[in-house]
């Protein structure tokens, strides 16, 4: 008898404009689009994946959500089923990262909480040396809502774009495989 394969449903959420499709774009693609369509509603895509020490291959089913507000009513059927999601904020937008809250509040009065990643996007549109957000608060902010890991991510270089999947992929195996 085979061994079963694994399968999970991301939820990948934040502000409109963070970057979370051009990020999907990247991943599953390997290339940056400049012009990336607003996404109406929701997009999904389906990636298969391997992972060290496991001996089946992974199938994630990434659910890339609207980000606006008027599409708060649709987002809720979306998360049902999740198993992981990754909260998405603009290193060069603090209001996006302010945002954060009301978007775990969200998910988590729909669903139960399920494993999370933090990732701070645009990297390449930051100076280090006069960041917006300071990387320490990232870091607090990823402690208090226990998420896996922060990453910090180009969507533009595809910097710290895999270890998104990655690392979140790893947090639901420990989790959910049985």
């Amino acid at each position: 008898m085979g061994i079963k394969s694994a399968f999970y449903k991301i939820c990948i959420v934040g502000d409109f404009g963070v970057g979370k499709s051009t990020l999907l774009h990247h991943y599953l693609e390997r290339r940056f689009i400049s012009n990336v369509q607003s996404t109406i509603g929701s997009n999904f895509f389906v990636k298969h994946l391997k992972i060290p020490n496991v001996k089946s291959m992974v199938t994630l089913q990434i659910w890339d959500l609207a980000g606006q507000d008027h599409f708060k009513w649709v987002r809720r059927a979306f998360y049902k089923g999740a198993k992981g999601i990754a909260f998405v904020f603009d290193l060069s937008r603090k209001e996006t990262f302010e945002h954060l809250v009301s978007w775990i509040e969200e998910v988590e009065n729909t669903i139960n909480i399920v494993p999370r990643i933090l990732v701070g996007n645009k990297l390449d549109l930051i100076n280090p040396n006069e960041r917006i957000i300071p990387e320490q608060d990232c870091l607090t902010f990823k402690q208090k809502i226990k998420a896996c890991s922060y990453e910090e991510t180009s969507a533009k270089s595809g910097n710290g774009v895999d270890k998104i999947f990655y690392n979140l992929t790893r947090e639901m195996n420990k989790k959910f495989r049985r």
